[in-house]
């Protein structure tokens, strides 16, 4: 297997480590012509590669969006990208945000789960701080007719990801009538460390959310580009998986992305509905961070960012996650890219208009479920996790506890973390008019007992991607074929539905239809009502208290 088939890219949840689909095979990535392409875009004469002469399937590699975020650049809003002259070849992917390996050793173990060699799995290697670009895929440059937009923004906790992670190529949705975007993002300590010397430098007293507000500028690149690729600006999704989901409904909370996309899709996102980092909290944990370097209070906040900066991202991304300074990346709620929790956004309604597909997977949290926990074990994590209503938990799990204890604790986890907080936002959405649409993904594959449905197990169906080493049958094909079309009808019309697929109903908070995606496709509703009642009182019952 070649190495750019490898599966590259780590998910790591803000309370586990979260597992990233499968990664394709390169299939289709090389060019099969020397015949140049060129787009004009962003003041540049870009050249792409051919893909398939036959569909006029292109590929733009590597488009700056944003100036570097180097040097007295880093924790800095993203800058305007001086455009280069001449012909500028978009072959190459660019390289990834400054982040870790933990992908590396991750994604073996997931490998052997599934049968297969430790080696089948290679380390990321292209990493560096200039990673601000996208890629686009598209086979509509020599038609007037528009095509909707699909913007991939990748998962990884906020810690971890990359636009290039071949489980995210474009090509297969592209085929199907979309034009496909993919963005870089900075991540870490790079993309969310607030600190009081980096909100004095910021005109609007912020700091923190470098990681949103470059989604955002990618965002404005695609309304201001998008049309020389064949896209219509004026039809843009934005969708992702865990982080990337995250991200999403934190863009639809902000009014810096008003208008700027029309629809989102939601996979086993939610979790960031919960988070209450404020402006406040960002700035503590960066002195943390800082003090961890060695930079504490006997020199200034000027003094302190000056010196961060000297710091090579090598050192500054490896010594913060040995650092014990709690949660340092998500969004920031600092009354200018995020007005208040995004939880209390969407509760208010005050959240961007748009249409919503959105969903979790069956098992999300099963496979870091210990082996040897005790049952004494899983209480415990029911009781932390219903807090005030932990004995209504505790009932509705009494069955759970006695039949299996890691599906027991998968349940709770996964539906606090995944579930619950989607409805929520499908919720709050529905109330405001938007169209509405809920998954809940199932499909086991062949060989997959030990990890079930697993969290991220739905993107390489849900983007066509699976690699060569994933066990598959006629019924991965047939899911494949319906989630590919589901999710490029939903980013054409606002609706997943359309001919040769079984009718996907429309969500609403008073009866909870959803469609399940599994060794069947078919549709349900009340789904997971009681615990994510509970949850839910959980979640108003936070807002409450921080406001």
């Amino acid at each position: 297997m070649s190495a750019r088939s490898m599966m590259k890219g780590l998910i790591l949840s803000s309370v586990l480590p979260v597992l990233w689909a499968c990664t394709p095979t390169d299939v289709g990535q090389t060019a099969t012509t020397n015949s140049p392409l060129t787009v004009m875009a962003g003041g540049e004469t870009l050249q792409g590669i051919a893909l398939d002469d036959a569909t006029s399937l292109a590929v733009f590699r590597g488009i700056p969006f944003a100036a570097p975020p180097t040097g007295e650049r880093r924790w800095k809003p993203p800058a305007a990208h001086t455009p280069r002259s001449g012909l500028q070849s978009a072959d190459q992917f660019s390289p990834a945000c400054p982040q870790l390996q933990g992908n590396h050793d991750w994604y073996r173990k997931v490998a052997t789960l599934f049968g297969n060699p430790p080696e089948t799995i290679g380390p990321l290697e292209n990493i560096d701080e200039d990673c601000l670009y996208l890629n686009v895929w598209t086979n509509n440059l020599d038609s007037d007719e528009k095509r909707p937009v699909m913007v991939w923004i990748y998962g990884g906790a906020n810690v971890n990801g990359y636009s290039n992670e071949p489980n995210y190529y474009g090509d297969a949705l592209a085929s199907r009538g979309v034009v496909f975007v993919s963005i870089n993002y900075r991540v870490g300590v790079m993309g969310f460390m607030g600190h009081a010397g980096l909100s004095a430098e910021s005109d609007n007293g912020v700091s923190g959310n470098y990681a949103i507000l470059d989604q955002i500028a990618a965002l404005k690149w695609v309304q201001e580009n998008i049309g020389a690729f064949g896209g219509d600006p004026d039809n843009v999704t934005i969708f992702g998986e865990s982080a990337g989901a995250a991200n999403s409904a934190t863009l639809t909370a902000s009014p810096l992305a008003t208008g700027l996309f029309q629809r989102v899709i939601s996979q086993s996102g939610g979790y960031q509905l919960g988070a209450m980092m404020t402006q406040a909290d960002a700035e503590v944990t960066g002195a943390k961070i800082a003090a961890h370097f060695g930079f504490d209070q006997s020199v200034s906040d000027a003094e302190v960012i000056s010196g961060m900066r000297q710091l090579d991202w090598q050192t500054l991304v490896a010594e913060t996650a040995r650092a014990e300074v709690g949660r340092y990346t998500g969004a920031v709620h600092d009354g200018y890219v995020l007005p208040a929790a995004a939880g209390k956004v969407f509760a208010d309604g005050n959240h961007n208009n748009v249409d919503l597909l959105i969903g979790s997977n069956k098992h999300e949290y099963y496979m870091y479920q210990p082996q040897d926990q005790t049952r004494e074990q899983v209480e415990d994590l029911i009781h932390k996790t219903g807090a005030s209503r932990a004995d209504e938990l505790m009932t509705l799990l009494a069955d759970d506890l006695d039949a299996d204890i890691r599906l027991a604790a998968d349940r709770v986890s996964g539906g606090a973390r995944f579930l619950c907080p989607s409805k929520f936002m499908a919720d709050a959405i529905e109330r405001n008019g938007g169209n509405v649409y809920f998954y809940h993904f199932t499909r086991i594959r062949p060989g997959g007992e030990k990890i079930l449905a697993y969290h991220g197990a739905e993107i390489p169906y849900a983007l066509d991607t699976a690699d060569d080493w994933l066990p598959a049958d006629d019924i991965d094909a047939r899911l494949t074929a319906a989630m590919a079309q589901y999710w490029v009808n939903f980013a054409t019309t606002g609706s997943p539905n359309g001919e040769g697929l079984p009718t996907w109903p429309a969500y609403t908070a008073d009866e909870g239809k959803y469609m399940e995606l599994g060794d069947e496709l078919r549709a349900g509703d009340e789904l997971e009502t009681e615990l994510c009642s509970i949850i839910h009182g959980l979640l108003r019952e936070r807002l409450s208290a921080e406001n």
